[in-house]
């Protein structure tokens, strides 16, 4: 019996199914040049009803219905879940302010100081900080220059993403020697730190820096002075951007305390990064920078100016 009419709890497309199950189980009626021929799954064939009414075979659509079925209810799904998605807040960006747990701190008892350096950008990319100059005294540090006043006691490097943390230690030089440190400009400072890092010299034999101040403050941390300033510098072709015009974006703490003959010796930390990282960076540079303190001295401690001959 042919269906004509829906029962009730069924929609109009299981109506639409049955029927074409009822009229792919009728024999089809052929031509007589087919007459000894089936009819082919692909082929639409007639059935006629009692009302004359004509129902295609449709043998493959009946095939492919539940596939259609389920893949209408999967795409469904999908849509679902895409608007859902975009329908969802982007997860905001951490601040300087949330950025507890992205740090390590490294303490050296020999020169008595302490700072913190970043383990990871603020975007959550994972650093690799590995320590590659172990702190030491200042007569055994490798001196940065010919004249050797400034010298690496300690550094931290990330060799994937070309980023340094370092540790120098030097005597008072150039405008500031002689003065007060309290009459002591952060640009002065600044440069007197950069020159002494630097090799550059002019015709006369002057030493002069090669990197660019673009900023410097003083601040003042439970008594003790700071200068911080943000430098900038050219750097070599590296294969993450082999180009000549690549930069180093730097920032840069310093204090001092003096030696056994009172001489003020410049305490610098210097954090450095590609440029191309600076602003995923400089939140977690400032607060490194905010860290960084000279520590009460122990019995471990060793003034930079006692033995300067002992290299060991």
């Amino acid at each position: 019996m042919l269906l004509t009419q829906p029962p009730p709890g069924l929609g109009p497309d299981a109506v639409r199914i049955a029927r074409g199950r009822f009229a792919a189980s009728q024999p089809c009626k052929l031509s007589k040049k087919a007459k000894n021929t089936r009819c082919k799954p692909f082929v639409a064939c007639k059935s006629h009803t009692n009302d004359d009414s004509e129902i295609v075979c449709a043998r493959r659509n009946m095939l492919i219905a539940p596939i259609l079925l389920s893949s209408s209810a999967s795409l469904i799904a999908c849509g679902r879940a895409l608007a859902e998605e975009v329908a969802a807040p982007v997860a905001a960006v951490p601040s300087a302010a949330s950025t507890a747990g992205q740090f390590k701190e490294l303490y050296d008892p020999i020169l008595a100081y302490r700072f913190s350096y970043p383990t990871e950008t603020v975007s959550g990319k994972k650093l690799s900080m590995v320590l590659t100059h172990i702190p030491e005294k200042y007569s055994s540090a490798a001196p940065l220059t010919a004249d050797a006043r400034q010298r690496i006691v300690g550094e931290l490097m990330d060799l994937r993403n070309f980023i340094s943390v370092s540790m120098t230690v030097g005597p008072a030089s150039g405008v500031l020697k002689g003065k007060k440190p309290e009459d002591w400009k952060p640009l002065e400072v600044a440069l007197t730190v950069l020159i002494d890092r630097s090799t550059s010299r002019v015709s006369s034999g002057q030493r002069v820096a090669l990197n660019d101040v673009e900023e410097a403050h003083y601040e003042e941390r439970d008594g003790a002075p700071f200068w911080v300033y943000e430098h900038l510098s050219q750097g070599s072709p590296t294969p993450l951007n082999p180009s000549k015009e690549t930069y180093r974006h730097a920032l840069a703490v310093t204090s001092v305390r003096p030696g056994l003959d009172g001489t003020p010796y410049l305490y610098t930390l210097n954090m450095s990064c590609r440029q191309e990282l600076w602003d995923d960076l400089l939140p977690l540079f400032r607060q490194a920078a905010s860290s960084f303190k000279l520590e009460a001295t122990t019995n471990q401690y060793i003034p930079p100016d006692k033995d300067p001959w002992l290299f060991f």
